[in-house]
């Protein structure tokens, strides 16, 4: 009964129990220690009748070390037998050349060259199964997505006519938006600026003064006038007159360009998106171009 016991000793592990990963570390340390024998009688239990060892990796190594055992123990086809089961897991398993005894990768490339389409197409049905699974995990991912609803944002056509890139940023041109603001407001100061200033220091009406003195109730002479307030203030206001002109130009040039990119009707983008609708109709969304009007299908 005892000696019974004893015999079914290493083969009563249970896969992924404390047993079965000891019987792999005495195994391993045997192998370590070139005990070929003893390394294949820890470790054939491990594999057969079935695996018993809760990890590809694991079971990778038992069979590298199983069949490096068999060949050194002068066991040709079990080795063999060993190497193709590796490869079956490892399809582009290989020894190093640098690091693996020179007896070891001559046999195992023989190994490899003889099941060289066996390994091909163990490698492609590999592939296939990872195909397979990663299209399953996208489908199992998807059915989890709570369903979404589809919104479109509908742009308002007035706001094309509003100056400072308004249209533009409606549309998602940024970059234009912000440049027209920029140009419409510098040239806006630039004309604002000069009339107030204008206004401020010479008034409606600028000031003639005389550059020469003289009797009371004699009019000064036309040459001896002095213009150079007038003369400010015509500068003034030719400066206000270009800018105002310019900013009137930026600014129908920006309505054109809004008109022509206009696009009554766009998606919100996904992140935008909502899980779920209580009802259709129309409501307000915010949007970096702006307050817009959407509605919901």
């Amino acid at each position: 009964m005892a000696s019974a016991l004893f015999a079914a000793g290493p083969t009563a592990a249970v896969p992924g129990t404390t047993a079965a990963r000891d019987a792999f570390d005495r195994g391993r340390t045997a192998f370590g220690r070139a005990e070929y024998a003893r390394a294949i009688e820890v470790l054939h239990p491990l594999l057969y009748p079935e695996v018993l060892l809760d990890s590809e990796g694991e079971v990778v190594q038992a069979r590298r070390m199983l069949g490096v055992a068999y060949l050194f123990e002068n066991k040709p086809e079990e080795a063999r037998r060993e190497f193709h089961k590796l490869l079956e897991l490892r399809p582009d398993y290989r020894f190093d050349p640098l690091l693996d005894p020179q007896r070891v990768v001559d046999f195992f490339n023989g190994v490899l060259k003889d099941d060289e389409a066996t390994i091909a197409d163990m490698e492609k049905r590999r592939r296939d199964r990872e195909k397979v699974a990663a299209d399953k995990r996208q489908r199992e991912a998807r059915l989890r997505l709570p369903p979404t609803v589809l919104r479109y944002e509908r742009h308002s056509f007035a706001v094309n006519f509003v100056p400072f890139g308004a249209g533009q940023f409606q549309n998602g041109q940024r970059r234009k938006g912000w440049f027209f603001l920029g140009a419409e407001a510098l040239l806006g100061a630039a004309s604002v600026g000069a009339f107030v200033t204008n206004l401020g220091l010479y008034g409606l009406t600028p000031h003639r003064g005389c550059n020469v003195q003289t009797a009371m109730g004699i009019a000064c002479p036309p040459s001896a006038i002095d213009h150079s307030e007038e003369d400010r203030s015509n500068t003034l206001l030719g400066i206000q007159l270009v800018s105002g002109g310019l900013f009137w130009a930026v600014a129908i040039w920006g309505v054109i360009d809004a008109i022509y990119h206009h696009q009554p009707e766009v998606p919100v983008p996904d992140d935008a998106r909502v899980a779920r609708a209580p009802s259709s109709g129309m409501r307000l969304t915010f949007s970096p171009g702006g307050l817009g009007a959407a509605w919901v299908f």
